[in-house]
């Protein structure tokens, strides 16, 4: 068996990442394609990484920023005061390992919202710094392919306010190689009854945005929900379920993963159909029809529910606290991605 080479520092790459077809976003977001490459670099495999990027199957309580099973991002926060987090960057790039940034949009050269709203919705991955020419490489998914996603920001002190929310990716545990059905045997009793009440919570509070109707920042904060927690929850889900000619999962097993997978397919749709409809002359008159895109994924996830209860799972008791938790995650989403008024985001 040939050794897999790794390179001198992190990269986007198709190979051997999770899902990547098309875009560098096919299933993950920003953030875990930044932490998929840092396990990628310290030797995980695809399998391996999967697992590590998994944790409870909860749409309400996990956050797909920070809660895994085999790593863990530290990060570190300055709003307003981004040049406090400088001297621990460059000290981290210095010493070899990469770093991720959530830039201040407001501050970042070029951007679209630069010099208008303190927006932190995207993550780059640093990986190098020349203090010679105060250039740093960052990996960006949104940046040329062809140049192996790579941007060079130039470092002044202007810049130094980019850098208002950072982290680093700790290992916390050792890669997880059990066969897919042992390793869904060990999770469906804790998974079934937090992805039945977690969908139920998730059809209730796309109601009542439908009811109230979406404004600019809701609808922002609902494209983050859906693309940046609930995909990447299901995708995630479903590749560490990984199906091999040696590992065969049993028909039922295969059928969560194929219903997860499923899942994932309906969250993206309507996540990026909400990020078209904000480009619309007149989103607020697009949303309504947008968010019909909700109903198939609310389909898709009963469909996993039930394929987890007749793999073993057990619906559990409804969870009164669910909904009213759910509700103050999107407000945090509003609040720490978005923090501007309905009329500023114009």
């Amino acid at each position: 068996m040939t050794a897999t080479v790794h390179p001198r520092l992190p990269t986007f790459d198709q190979q051997g990442a999770l899902g990547w077809r098309d875009r560098a976003l096919d299933g993950l977001n920003c953030i875990l394609r930044c932490v998929e490459s840092v396990l990628r670099f310290r030797g995980l495999e695809a399998l391996e990484v999967a697992r590590a990027l998994n944790g409870a199957l909860d749409p309400v309580g996990r956050d797909l920023a920070k809660d895994f099973d085999g790593c863990r991002v530290h990060y570190r926060t300055a709003f307003g005061e981004g040049n406090r987090n400088v001297p621990f960057v460059l000290d981290r790039l210095g010493a070899g390992e990469p770093v991720m940034v959530l830039p201040d949009r407001f501050h970042l050269p070029g951007d679209v919202y630069e010099g208008r709203y303190h927006f932190h919705d995207h993550a780059v991955l640093a990986v190098e710094f020349s203090p010679e020419r105060s250039e740093m490489t960052v990996l960006d998914t949104d940046a040329d392919p062809e140049n192996g996603f790579r941007r060079l920001w130039e470092i002044t002190e202007a810049e130094h306010q980019l850098f208002t929310w950072v982290g680093t990716v700790e290992l916390t545990a050792k890669p997880d190689n059990r066969r897919g059905e042992d390793y869904f045997a060990a999770r469906v009793a804790g998974d079934t009854p937090l992805l039945i009440t977690g969908a139920a919570a998730l059809g209730a509070l796309i109601d009542e945005l439908t009811d109230a109707g979406l404004g600019l920042v809701t609808a922002r904060a609902l494209h983050v929900l859906v693309l940046g927690d609930i995909q990447p929850l299901l995708f995630i889900y479903g590749h560490s379920l990984a199906v091999t000619e040696d590992d065969a999962l049993p028909p039922e097993v295969a059928e969560v993963r194929a219903a997860a997978l499923a899942s994932r397919v309906c969250a993206k749709r309507l996540g990026t159909a909400l990020i078209a409809a904000h480009e619309n002359s007149e989103p607020q008159a697009v949303y309504p029809r947008v968010l019909e895109l909700a109903r198939p994924l609310r389909t898709a996830l009963d469909r996993l529910g039930v394929a987890l209860v007749a793999a073993g799972g057990a619906q559990g008791p409804q969870d009164p606290e669910a909904l009213p938790r759910l509700r103050e995650r999107f407000a945090h989403i509003e609040r720490s991605c978005f923090p501007v008024s309905e009329d500023a985001a114009t």
